[in-house]
């Protein structure tokens, strides 16, 4: 992956190119109204120019030099921060109203393990531009195109809640697909994006994880890994109610073991060399 901070021309055009087919395989978007419609537009719009590193992202200095930008499907640009270096990187996507930042904590100690990270933000939070169409699985797409342009040799894409939703979407069209997804407390359904009628079409081996008392997200894990082909899936309900980062960040009931699962879910399929 190229140093943070700068993003070539020639990258960006293989960045779009390769996020295409998923937003053709995604399928036709909802109806007027509906959750994670598009917006419409009278006019084209034109992608405001590549956002400026923030000082202190995060509320943390050490940040400063690690913050880039990428294309979004839709040419309006991305914002997320890289840590750590590698063969492999975790690309991680925030649940709703939580960015990048979510994932800091849990972020670093993958960068100490030897993974290289890269948290974004989903387009119109955070430091990234508003698109005025485009859906989540689309920025996750334009994530994994951004790794693999900077000649990262496996991708793993990590989704909490919404952000599992459009992970579990985009890993099913891509090509080629990932090395691994994991999907922390991801909803079935989320703005229009259908992971369960996504999951069938997984090629990658998968986790699931979700706590027991945390509402229905534990029953969707359940009907998702149901639904994943192959006997590379896996799935995890613990005790608790923690939801989506929370499982990794928060000392609490369920997360030992949501960690050890995360862990040794990396560990077999994308061990760092």
């Amino acid at each position: 992956m190229q140093p943070p901070g700068r993003f070539e021309d020639r990258n960006g055009m293989r960045i779009i190119a390769g996020i295409c087919c998923v937003l053709l395989l995604a399928g036709c978007g909802p109806a007027a109204g509906e959750p994670g419609a598009a917006r419409p537009s009278s006019t084209p719009s034109r992608a405001a120019a590549a956002p400026s590193p923030t000082r202190g992202l995060c509320g943390d200095a050490a940040l400063d030099d690690k913050q880039v930008t990428f294309p979004g499907p839709t040419g309006a640009y991305l914002a997320g921060y890289v840590l750590g270096s590698g063969d492999v990187t975790l690309v991680l996507a925030p649940q709703a109203g939580a960015t990048g930042c979510s994932w800091l904590a849990w972020g670093r100690e993958q960068a100490a393990a030897g993974y290289r990270v890269l948290a974004f933000d989903f387009n119109g939070e955070g430091r990234s531009r508003r698109a005025d169409t485009g859906r989540n699985s689309g920025d996750v797409a334009a994530a994994a195109a951004y790794a693999r342009a900077g000649g990262t040799g496996k991708v793993v894409l990590i989704g909490a809640s919404r952000g599992a939703t459009a992970t579990l979407v985009a890993a099913a069209a891509l090509n080629p697909p990932p090395t691994a997804v994991i999907s922390l407390s991801g909803p079935a359904t989320y703005g229009g994006e259908d992971a369960a009628q996504a999951v069938p079409r997984l090629s990658a081996p998968v986790l699931y994880v979700a706590a027991k008392g945390d509402s229905a997200f534990a029953a969707n894990a359940q009907t998702m890994y149901d639904a994943t082909p192959g006997s590379a899936r896996r799935l995890v309900l613990v005790e608790g109610a923690l939801h989506g980062t929370g499982l990794l960040t928060i000392a609490d009931v369920g997360a030992a073991e949501a960690a050890k699962a995360v862990g040794d879910f990396l560990r077999t399929t994308a061990r760092v060399t």
